[in-house]
């Protein structure tokens, strides 16, 4: 093969200089990706500035603002005003909403959402332009990156474009919706509502999933070819069409997407995910702020607002799906599928032709060729095997880990360590290849691999192909070359043609990383032995002919240090609190009280629980825990069920009863084990009537009225109210453990219908 021939001009040297040069351009395009700097507040008044929106984080995120509590109608009342400060026209919207339908659940929450609407009218609009961001936050903490730093941003986007003296054409309406951490509720009752433009239009929604990183474009709505033009235009158009592939098949959502999408509005789905240990954390507040992640997000914003609140948006445009890859420097280059297509079949063809050549020279036979490109193949899933089974060992030493839906607060060495498995066994299949099928087979071997897994991708979603099938492509055309120039243009010319898997493997490597250590298995294994392994095409002469099996041994000894020092330096503390999940449960009927939890014991709960499952009656209700144990039965009174009426027809008896909580608890649960056919609780059919009952959140003082059919006979009901833990003062934490959002303490009753 002539990848090797090249090498006879410098030999080692030179092909090692070559790896350099591209292991710099996968580190630089990494950091490139990143963000870095902010506007201070002394920026002109158009521009965005992180320093003014952080003063609004500061106002609405400093202490937790839960539905239902004070301190979320101080937070809403603050954004009211500022809104209007800013001259827009301002409301509250005030309706019933209930979790996504698309999204079964046997219990459906509800809540009464107020989702607060500002409109800037347009000059000729021909639909609207939505800012939309998420108000409320988690119980267990304040919610300055989630969603504070969304809701800041689209406040100093939207005053920097007054400011600008920007005229837009649409519409342009801040969405700020409520209940969105109960379950998209807020988005979900304004979409039922119809109160979306009628016309249509575009959402941007901003979200977060932690506490900086950049800020990713991570789900569309479909087909997205008219967005994603205009997302290319953005300062920082951080997506690929890979990612939100990935994303568009999941089946559960945690944005407002999930109720958005589905009423017909065109939705951009954009959030952070990095340091995510801070997520729904009690340090989700200001000082744990990112400035240069808000300067992403806001100069996205204001780029969106101003294009889509330009244009003609009842001309859907390009109403075609698109594939599409970042460049260093904010480029996002977007092409038809056929474009994929396209380049797949020529990177079929150029192995094809590159297998020729290297066989004509006797430099490799097809059977040395094919051995390798189908180790290369199984190098994948063991690289994925290997990550999980770190992560494992990992956890198998420090358990509290376990139940973390987050990331440790210190994962700089995990994350090395994650990377570096990944390269061992790259590493190890490479010198176990070279050895069975020689230097050249196994290049061609695994540009072989390369090609045909990106075909088949391309033949099952075209779209998300990119990743392999553009860096490949570009390969097998550099290999290709190579028997075409002179020498000495040769590991020039190859160098050159492997700088794109070096620019998506610094784009997808890291960012990846930066979502979850839970997710290196399925998606940072496969980018570094496939692209990684393509950078390995200047090495062909340059790797050591004997004592080659050091490398991926070093690199596994560095591997477990680097996961040693992890365990080292990530401990838990009162400034890095452990998430724990408790409840509490007081049968009323019978005066027993129970401690349950979704999660094995640690070292706090393990005063509370034991790993148990809880015994009727608490198992109907709290069907989901593994741990249970006994607790004091303290005097907390029952929820009431008051009958407005109970009438049998026709072999169905329709019941309408009002619930209301005696001991003031904001949330409010009806649950039954009989078929309900039809149910309607304060007024909002639910329809199909969920299998077991509803749960309500921000309960008015005088209750909410249900009527609910069933079957005539027996009605066995359960009312169960719901306070947040903490407030119950039944179970402190210490200060180095911090409670789950779904940690509540509860009291249910058993309402008697003959």
């Amino acid at each position: 093969m002539r990848v090797g021939r090249t090498m006879r001009v410098g030999r080692r040297l030179s092909g090692l200089l070559a790896f350099a040069a591209l292991l710099a351009v996968v580190v630089g395009t990494a950091w490139e990706q990143q963000p870095h700097g902010h506007r201070a507040a002394s920026a002109p008044a158009g521009e965005f500035s992180a320093e003014r929106a952080f003063a609004t984080i500061e106002e609405i995120a400093s202490r937790p603002h839960p539905v239902g509590t004070p301190e979320h109608d101080r937070v809403r009342d603050h954004l009211v005003g500022r809104l209007r400060n800013l001259g827009l026209e301002t409301e509250v919207q005030r309706d019933v909403g209930r979790y996504p339908a698309a999204l079964e659940r046997d219990v459906v929450g509800m809540a009464m959402a107020g989702n607060i609407v500002a409109r800037w009218p347009g000059s000729d609009p021909t639909g609207t332009v939505y800012l939309a961001a998420h108000y409320d936050s988690v119980p267990s903490g304040p919610g300055a990156n989630d969603d504070g730093v969304g809701v800041a941003s689209i406040l100093e986007a939207v005053r920097a474009l007054r400011a600008s003296g920007t005229a837009p054409r649409n519409d342009v309406t801040v969405l700020l919706t409520d209940a969105e951490e109960l379950g998209m509720i807020g988005a979900e009752a304004f979409a039922a509502a119809g109160r979306d433009d009628p016309r249509g239009g575009v959402v941007v929604n901003h979200e977060a999933r932690g506490a900086g990183g950049p800020v990713l474009l991570w789900r569309t709505s479909r087909p997205d070819g008219d967005l994603i033009h205009t997302v290319a235009g953005a300062p920082h158009p951080n997506t690929d069409s890979l990612s939100t592939a990935l994303a568009g098949a999941q089946s559960g959502s945690s944005t407002d997407f999930a109720a958005l999408d589905p009423a017909g509005l065109r939705v951009l789905d954009w959030a952070f995910a990095g340091r995510n240990a801070y997520y729904h954390n009690p340090f989700d507040d200001p000082a744990h702020v990112d400035l240069a992640t808000v300067q992403q997000m806001g100069d996205n914003a204001v780029a969106q607002a101003r294009e889509f609140g330009a244009r003609d948006l009842a001309d859907s445009g390009d109403e075609s799906d698109r594939a599409y890859f970042p460049l260093p420097f904010g480029i996002l280059i977007v092409v038809p599928l056929w474009v994929i297509v396209a380049l797949a079949v020529a990177a079929l063809l150029a192995v094809a032709w590159t297998i020729r050549q290297v066989r004509r020279t006797g430099e490799a036979d097809l059977g040395g060729v094919f051995g390798a490109a189908a180790t290369a193949l199984v190098a994948v899933p063991i690289a994925g095997a290997a990550t999980y089974g770190l992560w494992e060992a990992v956890e198998t030493i420090r358990p509290e880990y376990r139940p973390l839906f987050v990331d440790p607060y210190r994962p700089e060495c995990y994350l090395a360590a994650v990377l570096l498995l990944c390269v061992t066994v790259l590493a190890a299949w490479y010198a176990l290849a070279r050895r069975l099928f020689g230097p050249t087979a196994t290049a061609t071997g695994l540009l072989c691999c390369v090609a045909v897994v990106g075909a088949v991708f391309t033949a099952l979603a075209p779209a998300a192909a990119q990743a392999l099938v553009v860096p490949g492509c570009a390969a097998a055309v550099g290999v290709s070359l190579t028997f075409a120039v002179p020498d000495v243009w040769r590991l020039p010319v190859l160098t050159l043609f492997l700088i794109p898997a070096a620019v998506f493997l610094g784009t997808s490597a890291w960012s990846a990383l930066q979502t979850g250590i839970t997710g290196a298995p399925f998606l940072v294994a496969p980018a570094v032995v496939l692209l990684g392994g393509l950078l390995t095409l200047t090495l062909t002469h340059a790797w050591p002919r004997r004592r080659a099996a050091l490398i991926p041994a070093g690199t596994l000894v560095l591997t477990v240090a680097l996961a040693g020092a992890g365990l080292a330096v990530d401990r838990f503390d009162d400034r890095h609190p452990l998430m724990s999940q408790l409840g509490f449960a007081l049968d009323a009927d019978q005066h027993r009280a129970q401690w349950v939890s979704r999660q094995p014991p640690d070292h706090w709960t393990s005063r509370f629980v034991t790993e148990t499952p809880p015994r009727p009656p608490f198992a109907g209700l709290w069907s989901e825990a593994v741990a249970s144990g006994p607790a004091p039965a303290p005097e907390l009174s029952a929820p009431v069920a008051e009958i407005l009426s109970d009438t049998t027809e026709s072999g169905h008896r329709t019941v309408r009863l009002r619930l209301r909580s005696t001991r003031g608890a904001g949330t409010l649960a009806l649950r039954y084990d009989v078929p309900v056919h039809n149910l309607r609780v304060a007024g909002r059919e639910l329809a199909p009537a969920p299998k077991q009952g509803f749960q309500f959140d921000a309960v008015p003082p005088e209750g909410i009225d249900v009527e609910l059919t069933a079957p005539a006979g027996p009605l066995p009901l359960r009312a169960v109210d719901y306070t947040w833990l903490p407030d119950s003062g039944l179970a402190n934490p210490p200060a180095d453990i911090f409670y789950r959002q779904d940690s509540t303490a509860a009291v249910f009753t058993t309402v008697t219908l003959p």
